[in-house]
C-alpha cells in the first residue's frame, strides 16, 4: 500500500523539477592580451648590442626558417625567400621590424641555444578586417 501512494508524489516532484526554468548565468568575459607590434620607445643602435650574437637561421615551428643578418649598420629579418625587414633593436634581446610586420625576442635557453618567439603580422586580403597576427616559436 506504501508503493501506490510514493508513485504520485514522485511524478509530482519530477513534474515540479521539469517545469522550473534552467538559470542562465551571466557571461564572464575574460580579457586577453592584444597582441600587436610596436617600435620600441628608445631603438638602441647596432653598436649598443652585439647583435652578432642573433645573426644567423632559426628554425620556425611553421617548418619556414627566420634569417637575422646585419649589413653595415642595419640588422635585417627575412623568413625564407620572403621580404627582408629592418630591424630596431629594444631591450632585452628584441627587436622589431620598422615596417612593423614582426617583433622577435630571444633568450639563451638551458641548452645554451638561442631561442625565443616571432610575432608576425598577416595584412587581410580585405580591406576593413583586423590584422591577425601568428606566433611562432624560433631555436637556432
Amino acid at each position: 500500500m506504501k508503493n501506490p501512494m510514493l508513485l504520485p508524489v514522485l511524478s509530482m516532484l519530477s513534474a515540479a523539477a521539469l517545469a522550473q526554468a534552467p538559470r542562465v548565468l551571466d557571461p564572464v568575459t575574460i580579457p586577453a592580451r592584444t597582441q600587436s607590434i610596436e617600435l620600441p620607445e628608445r631603438a638602441l643602435k647596432m653598436r649598443d648590442i652585439d647583435f652578432g650574437m642573433y645573426q644567423g637561421a632559426y628554425d620556425l615551428a611553421n617548418g619556414k626558417t627566420l634569417y637575422l643578418v646585419a649589413q653595415g649598420k642595419r640588422m635585417y629579418a627575412q623568413i625564407d625567400d620572403g621580404d627582408r625587414h629592418e630591424l630596431a633593436a629594444a631591450p632585452r634581446g628584441a627587436f622589431v621590424a620598422l615596417d612593423r610586420q614582426m617583433r622577435m625576442r630571444f633568450e639563451r635557453l638551458d641548452s645554451g641555444e638561442l631561442g625565443g618567439e616571432l610575432l608576425l603580422a598577416r595584412t587581410p586580403e580585405v580591406a576593413g578586417r583586423p590584422v591577425e597576427y601568428e606566433l611562432l616559436v624560433a631555436r637556432r
